[in-house]
């Protein structure tokens, strides 16, 4: 208990003062000013010039010649004491209690947040919690990511999707043959650079797969029309000619081959360059045919494109707490059904914009990687274009076509097969460890005693257990929200159902929690801010109607008695919510940052 003063002057028995001895709220004075106009403009109940103040049992009250009826309604009293230079001290009322006609004993308790207010010295301390700046100049949300250990729901509601394929309706036939079918070239081993050497050809057919029509759009090399066999005519010629019959290694589709070709989808032209692909044809006497087609001349690198989409924070539900634009409560993924999927975190997208970017290849299988560009990373770092796949969604998966294969492709489908299920393996595994450590953490949750680790050593203030770790404890998150990717992952071998069901490409999901969980959280920001776990100064008067603070042993010196300045600590380290206000616990009123 703080320490009482054994008499007092100037004493002012006061009611309408809105605020009591938990310390849970209190108001906040900008200067010694203008706290003592707030008290002596409160309706004055009884006032006496000077008097002795009592003790019994660790109880301080003062003996009023009122009876107690005309006391109702004291709930604070403010004193001066000459051995205090006739400083102002202010007090809880904390009991009346009746003695007999005309004497009343008023029984009080040292408000040492107001008494001691301007003679504390508030060094930066380890703060917890506090109403903090939420949103930047530009309208961006100010970034604060630290787990508030909430309940947040276990779904998300889903609020956009795109879907992104590098060249729109465009794919790529890609023929993999182990030696050239084309004129003049028949039978014969052309090693290529292809990402590196190799003795394999590589054929590419692109195909306008829009509206189900599969045509062939116009191709160009290098600007001169370069007109190739449609699909289903190449398919044919490929496993009819006899220098292609039992030659092909691996057929499959693919959304991008790792190499820029301008493609215009106003006249369906496909531009190719002429150092990376020729125009090649081969004849057959015995169907008096010819397949028209493109093969890889020499690729020694491969590239990628990148595409803008929409704003990070946009087509989320609009909300008041910036908090809440954040991971978890948003979430970005990036998923190709077909069990690549990556979690992105907006607010460590390093631009307004997201913008995609993918890259590929070609060889007997192909690998596709979608990532967001400046994600975690500048872009313009060196090695960023590296760096950046440590996030991307990487389909090493192709969308094979039925080949006709001899012992050489046999081997080489097989060796494939036996990988992909390897993979499979891995999938099944992963997704099993973490519905395993899923279940594990909620059962260690759930043997938590936040309440009772909260409760330890504050027992000098009367009343003030720490209301923010006891909502905590109601509100505690079960679990993280199911991120495990859907089971997709066996349509990865399946080009019919993939591109016949328009699963092609990546898509962009945004989702934010369900609109129940929003409203709650919302609601608890407003009233006790952002975890901040900095060492810092607190904000005590940065919004507009009230503040909120709690500290962990906190730092404050001041000239006065050590018991008070423990209980002051105290009050700190509890969570208080300063009001710059009379209408105390009216979290309906505007707050904005001021």
């Amino acid at each position: 208990m703080a320490t009482v003063p054994l008499s007092g002057t100037n004493i002012r028995f006061l009611s309408g003062v809105p605020f009591a001895n938990d310390y849970k709220n209190s108001r906040w004075f900008d200067n010694l000013t203008s706290q003592t106009n707030y008290f002596i403009g409160k309706p004055v109940v009884h006032s006496m010039d000077e008097a002795n103040f009592q003790r019994i049992e660790g109880v301080h009250f003062v003996a009023v010649n009122k009876s107690i009826d005309e006391l109702w309604g004291t709930n604070y009293l403010m004193f001066q004491n000459a051995q205090y230079n006739n400083k102002w001290f202010y007090a809880f009322v904390t009991k009346l209690q009746y003695v007999q006609k005309k004497t009343t004993y008023i029984h009080f308790q040292i408000d040492v947040l107001q008494t001691w207010k301007f003679t504390m010295n508030f060094k930066p301390s380890f703060t917890i919690r506090e109403h903090c700046k939420l949103w930047n100049a530009d309208g961006s949300p100010v970034i604060n990511t630290i787990d508030e250990g909430l309940n947040y729901g276990t779904d998300y509601d889903v609020k956009k999707i795109i879907d992104y394929k590098p060249y729109g309706d465009i794919v790529f036939l890609v023929i993999v043959a182990k030696s050239r079918f084309d004129d003049g070239f028949e039978n014969q081993i052309s090693p290529v650079y292809n990402g590196m050497p190799q003795p394999l050809t590589y054929y590419v057919h692109p195909i306008n797969i829009g509206d189900g029509i599969y045509s062939t759009p116009q191709v160009t090399i290098n600007g001169i029309s370069a007109p190739i066999t449609p699909s289903l005519g190449t398919l044919q010629r490929i496993f009819t000619q006899t220098g292609a019959v039992n030659n092909i290694v691996s057929l499959y589709v693919t959304d991008f081959i790792g190499t820029h070709c301008s493609y215009n989808n106003v006249t369906d032209t496909m531009a190719f360059n002429g150092d990376n692909f020729e125009r090649v044809a081969s004849y057959d006497e015995a169907q008096s045919t010819t397949l028209y087609t493109l093969r890889v001349k020499e690729l020694k690198r491969y590239g990628s494109i990148s595409s803008m989409f929409f704003d990070k924070y946009s087509d989320y539900d609009v909300v008041t707490e910036s908090k809440l634009l954040m991971h978890p409560y948003t979430t970005l993924i990036m998923d190709d059904f077909k069990g690549n999927r990556t979690i992105l975190k907006n607010e460590y997208i390093n631009s307004d914009q997201i913008k995609v970017r993918v890259k590929g290849s070609m060889g007997t299988s192909n690998k596709v990687s979608y990532n967001v560009e400046n994600y975690l990373l500048d872009s313009t770092q060196e090695n960023a274009n590296i760096a950046e796949l440590e996030n991307a969604s990487i389909n090493n998966t192709p969308n094979d076509l039925p080949i006709i294969s001899d012992y050489l492709s046999a081997y080489l489908q097989g060796n494939k097969n036996s990988i992909d299920t390897q993979k499979e393996a891995t999938l099944f595994n992963g997704v099993m460890g973490a519905i395993g450590g899923a279940i594990g953490g909620v059962a260690s949750a759930g043997g938590a005693n936040p309440i009772g680790v909260a409760g330890a050593g504050v027992g000098i203030v009367q009343g003030a257990g720490n209301t923010v770790y006891q909502l905590q404890a109601i509100e505690s998150k079960l679990k993280d929200v199911n991120n495990v990717p859907p089971s997709l992952f066996k349509m990865g071998g399946n080009a019919s159902f993939d591109y016949g069901q328009g699963v092609r490409g990546v898509f962009l999901i945004k989702k934010q929690i369900k609109p129940e969980y929003l409203k709650k959280l919302e609601d608890f920001f407003n009233m006790f801010g952002y975890k901040v776990n900095e060492v810092k100064t607190p904000n005590f008067h940065t919004r507009q109607h009230w503040n909120y603070i709690q500290t962990a042993s906190c730092n404050i010196l001041g000239n006065f008695n050590n018991e008070d300045l423990q209980e002051l600590k105290n009050v700190f380290d509890n969570g208080i919510t300063f009001w710059h206000t009379d209408d105390i616990g009216n979290y309906s009123l505007a707050n904005g940052v001021l």
